[in-house]
């Protein structure tokens, strides 16, 4: 096999297998999963963008504060990798719910409560993932301004992967919210997530537009 090729076949194998796993016929992982993984990405490209940019003398200037973001990048992107997990096992937490016996004034009143708690989880886990994918995309904006300027597509791609994760968690936000009981929580994520999307339109907005400058 020829060193290019070898290159090109380790760096496909280096995915995983978590692409299978999605397309398998189980409900977990999903596209809650699939939208944090969105948030992965957008979090490792701006750190690459980052190293790419740190040591160069034209940017000496704006080495602290890329240090800074490459740092909460990486805090980000460890958070988010978990978020994958754990958006997983809410769902099925809230499938396990819905499963509990029901026959007795009892077991039905256990059951709504546990599917109520299940399903507060089921919101906290991607409302959880589109505030922190907002917040790389947050960091990518600013690094649009800061960062390398032969990198920038790249942030250009990252900030579209952070926005369709940050948009992607709110569907799964949505979807459980008309379930909730509880409404004044429902109207408070409700209201979270519209603000969170509307400011990240503006931010993806920002960079393309550099994109297109």
């Amino acid at each position: 096999m020829s060193e290019p090729a070898f290159a090109d076949s380790t760096l496909s194998n280096s995915i995983g297998n978590f692409a299978e796993l999605v397309a398998a016929s189980t409900p977990t992982p999903g596209g809650g999963s699939v939208a944090a993984y969105c948030g992965v990405l957008a979090a490792s490209l701006g750190q690459m963008v980052c190293n790419l940019t740190i040591g160069k003398p034209k940017h000496a200037q704006a080495e602290p504060r890329l240090k800074e973001i490459r740092s909460e990048l990486e805090v980000l992107g460890a958070r988010l990798r978990e978020l994958i997990a754990e958006d997983a096992a809410s769902f099925e937490s809230v499938l396990r719910a819905y499963r509990l016996p029901k026959e007795s004034d009892e077991q039905r009143a256990g059951r709504a409560a546990q599917i109520q708690i299940a399903l507060g989880c089921a919101v906290d886990v991607p409302l959880e993932t589109a505030q922190r994918s907002f917040d790389v995309l947050r960091l990518l904006g600013e690094l649009a301004d800061i960062g390398n300027p032969n990198a920038l597509s790249d942030v250009g791609v990252a900030t579209q992967l952070a926005q369709a994760a940050l948009k992607g968690a709110s569907y799964n936000v949505s979807v459980n919210l008309n379930s909730i009981s509880d409404r004044d929580v429902a109207d408070k994520a409700r209201t979270l997530i519209d603000k969170l999307i509307g400011q990240a339109a503006g931010i993806a907005l920002e960079v393309d537009a550099k994109m297109k400058a």
